[in-house]
């Protein structure tokens, strides 16, 4: 992916699009750890430990580096001896992206450019120019649940 699927990201801001397996995950962990844990291992299936062996507890020890001591722990707890799949969370990862372009965009306009803010902005996430343009012109990106909140609030103004 590009650069700022690297960094730390925040997947809050676009819950819903998350899938079920990752919200899971987020009801044991915490959004954090979450996003840590989807960032590092999203598209494998992780064999979560039980601590009973060594092995068990080098794998414990390696998921506490991922996600910390207490999720780790609370990951034991809940799922230990399962295979647990991390999803890849594309969906959410790429709204993620096309939000913080549109707003990077807002910012960089303030004192440059259109044209300019649209170069940097393809250097900085590896898009092209065009579809940084195409990237500008959509409207954020909502789950279904979000969505149908959105529209029957909005059937109020009829």
């Amino acid at each position: 992916m590009n650069k700022i699927a690297a960094s730390r990201t925040d997947l809050s801001e676009v819950a819903g699009l998350v899938p079920p397996a990752a919200q899971a995950l987020i009801a044991v962990i915490g959004l954090r750890a979450t996003s840590e844990l989807v960032r590092q291992l999203g598209g494998t299936t992780f064999a979560v430990p039980q601590r009973e062996t060594r092995l068990g507890e080098a794998k414990f020890e390696a998921l506490a580096e991922v996600v910390g001591p207490d999720a780790a722990m609370a990951m034991v707890r809940h799922f230990g001896g399962e295979s647990l799949y991390i999803p890849r969370c594309r969906d959410a990862l790429v709204e993620y992206i096309y939000r913080d372009i549109r707003q990077t965009f807002d910012r960089l306009t303030r004192d440059t450019s259109a044209i300019q803010a649209v170069s940097v902005l393809a250097v900085r996430y590896g898009y092209s120019d065009r579809h940084i343009w195409s990237i500008l012109k959509m409207a954020d990106r909502f789950g279904q649940a979000e969505q149908a909140v959105r529209a029957a609030g909005q059937l109020g103004l009829f």
